[in-house]
């Protein structure tokens, strides 16, 4: 019995894109690819609507499985035997992977792509369902089995595997313009970042922050943020912009309880000057409705009146249950719950602002001359990149060469 290995991948919402699926496809695999630099594979090709990883180290299928599930608009992934479509070699070669595992009920489930196989799915699914419950004596369990063994029939191979591993499915980064996503070192923005990875958007990043009066805690926490999230999205840029001499102007001219929505139009605004910059449509923003006070509607509209842009709050109707377990799953929370002094909360007054007068807010920025500060904050940003942290520093441009 001639037995290969390989990576069958399922993509997620592409199959609904219609006469531009093959579009996504390729950008798809080319994310893959960049995903498993490094990592043994001769070729990533599509075929049937699936995606195949050929030349691949099963032994090393840990690797290859936690990179996978970074990769967005990936549905699953499973390890797979690769056999001729012959039901005794198919029966054999799952017979063999249970024989290696500790279970107490399992199922089949086979999807026959290739219809020119003489049994149906169903077929195979009985055929191969007796066969195992001959030898292990286990029950079948269609709901929550222990073990589910996947059989796939495609253009006369058959492949047979059960390890697998889920993606966040979405859509490919890369595939839905760009946008500038506001990140502090706190739960909420590294996750609506992450939300919007999962729609396909390339992120450029920005971060406020206020030392000298403030320690560098959050300026560190974010760098280590913007690590994980660059496992996502493979390469990513930060601009630092310092908000200090803003802040002391606003709390030097303004009511106290306006100082946090002055702040946030000042952040948007620059953000806007770096997103006009980059010709980039949109900003992202991690507020969820009524978590904080700068978070009620009337303040929402009052902060989002100094953009020249769409700001997108993929968490606006998030509770905070669900933010923090999609920070744990991801790879966020336990960064993100380090000490550190935020360029906001840190100057929080007791009594701040909960409903907002649009025209009131107008009014008491228009008579602060900020002068040429917000040209200085931004002539005195920092730029970093950040990588992979899986990949091999200066590597993306021959990388990006071979994959193109």
């Amino acid at each position: 019995m001639t037995e290969t290995f390989c990576i069958l991948i399922h993509y997620h919402e592409i199959a609904l894109k219609g006469k531009n699926r093959s579009w996504f496809e390729r950008r798809l695999i080319k994310n893959i690819k960049l995903q498993l630099f490094g990592l043994p594979f001769t070729k990533v090709q599509l075929n049937a609507a699936r995606i195949f990883c050929f030349g691949i180290d099963e032994s090393m299928w840990n690797d290859y499985a936690q990179r996978l599930r970074k990769v967005m608009g990936i549905k699953h992934a499973i390890l797979m035997s690769q056999v001729k479509s012959d039901i005794d070699t198919i029966q054999a070669v799952a017979a063999t992977q249970l024989k290696e595992l500790e279970f107490s009920s399992f199922r089949v489930s086979a999807r026959r792509q290739y219809k020119d196989f003489h049994l149906s799915s169903q077929e195979i699914n009985k055929r191969v369902g007796q066969h195992l419950q001959s030898i292990n004596l286990k029950p079948v369990k269609l709901k929550n089995a222990d073990v589910d063994v996947v059989i796939e029939l495609v253009k006369g191979m058959a492949y047979i595997g059960h390890e697998r591993v889920y993606g966040f499915g979405g859509l490919p980064v890369k595939t839905s313009e760009q946008a500038v996503s506001m990140i502090s070192s706190g739960i909420d923005s590294p996750v609506s970042s992450f939300e919007m990875l999962k729609r396909g958007v390339e992120l450029t990043y920005v971060h406020f922050h206020s030392t000298p009066a403030t320690s560098r805690q959050s300026i560190q926490n974010v760098g280590e943020i913007l690590t994980v999230l660059a496992g996502y999205q493979i390469q990513c840029r930060v601009y630092m912009v310092p908000l200090l001499e803003i802040q002391q102007k606003i709390m030097a001219e303004a009511p106290n309880k306006l100082w946090v929505i002055l702040f946030r139009r000042a952040m948007i605004k620059l953000a806007s000057i770096i997103a006009e910059q980059l010709d980039i449509p949109a900003l992202i923003s991690g507020e969820s409705v009524g978590q904080v006070a700068s978070q009620t509607l009337s303040n929402i509209r009052a902060t989002a009146d100094a953009a020249d842009r769409p700001i997108l709050r993929p968490l606006a109707g998030f509770n905070k249950e669900d933010i923090v377990r999609i920070a744990e799953k991801i790879g966020t929370y336990e960064i993100s719950i380090e000490p550190y002094d935020d360029c906001c909360s840190f100057f929080v007054p007791i009594h701040p602002e909960t409903k907002a007068n649009l025209e009131v807010v107008r009014q008491t920025e228009d008579n602060i001359d900020f002068g040429d500060m917000f040209t200085t904050a931004l002539n005195d940003a920092t730029i970093k990149t950040f990588e992979h942290p899986d990949y091999v520093r200066n590597s993306f441009t021959s990388l990006e060469k071979v994959n193109d």
